[in-house]
């Protein structure tokens, strides 16, 4: 690989940590896209090397907000356990069932479509009905929250979560953010944290799979790692700083431009 291929890695590395920890979405949505996209990277590849990278960047972002105090390690480490269950669950299942690459393709274009649907949806919902919820959030005490009220509700969705991690290559924050902010009842800043938690955890078991049945591309996987590690720092340092709405639609439209490349 040469130089300009190795700074492309690393740039690309930065960028998507910092967005995809600022977010709460794992960053698997864009380091598999821009892995087919940009480099050419087969599917299944890309795939399993997302797995890797998102146990190097959501690392990273995991530490800095255990040490800035936005999450709770056992609240996390409940979450996660469901979420686990759910690739493990995905595992299994695909040990029978191969899927072809165009059919996997046409799998993650949908998902990042419907998430940067969402995301739009969403941050309009919020601006309309809700424009001071982030006011509200100085008062929140994360180790008194009540999330056991509804956590039934939610175990489905974060073992969808842990599925979609394994099957796509994603962190599985797209559907653990949102579950945490609206079922949990957790402010949005820190639903974005505990996510990254979640993804953690999750990853480490995905990146284990990945090694012993798929096909991770250390080299590569490794220089973006390297990158999303000081991207999600960054991220994680400034992510209370953004304007929430402003950063759904922005993401929301990357998401949506790089689903129709991948479509054609």
């Amino acid at each position: 690989m040469d130089t300009v291929g190795l700074i492309i890695l690393l740039i690309a590395g930065f960028i998507f940590g910092t967005i995809s920890c600022i977010a709460g979405v794992g960053g698997g949505i864009f380091f598999v896209s821009s892995m087919v996209v940009i480099f050419f990277i087969p599917i299944n590849i890309a795939v399993d090397t997302s797995a890797f990278i998102i146990l190097i960047s959501s690392g990273a972002g995991f530490l800095t907000y255990l040490k800035d105090k936005r999450l709770d390690l056992k609240q996390v480490l409940i979450f996660s356990s469901f979420s686990i269950l759910g690739s493990i669950a995905s595992t299994l299942l695909f040990l029978f069932i191969e899927l072809d690459n165009t059919v996997l393709k046409m799998l993650f274009a949908t998902t990042l479509l419907l998430a940067g649907v969402n995301m739009v949806y969403k941050a309009i919902k919020s601006n309309r009905n809700n424009p001071s919820r982030e006011d509200q959030e100085v008062e929140f005490i994360l180790s008194e929250h009540d999330y056991k009220t509804n956590l039934k509700k939610s175990i489905p969705l974060f073992f969808l979560a842990g599925f979609s991690a394994h099957l796509l290559g994603i962190g599985g924050g797209i559907i653990n953010t949102p579950s945490l902010h609206i079922l949990l009842q957790y402010p949005i800043h820190n639903s974005t944290a505990i996510s990254t938690g979640i993804i953690f955890f999750t990853a480490i078991y995905n990146t284990i799979a990945k090694s012993i049945i798929g096909e991770i591309d250390y080299l590569i996987g490794f220089l973006i790692g390297i990158g999303a590690i000081f991207g999600s720092i960054f991220g994680a340092r400034i992510s209370g700083k953004i304007p929430k709405n402003y950063l759904q639609f922005f993401v929301a439209i990357v998401l949506m431009g790089l689903a129709i490349r991948m479509y054609f």
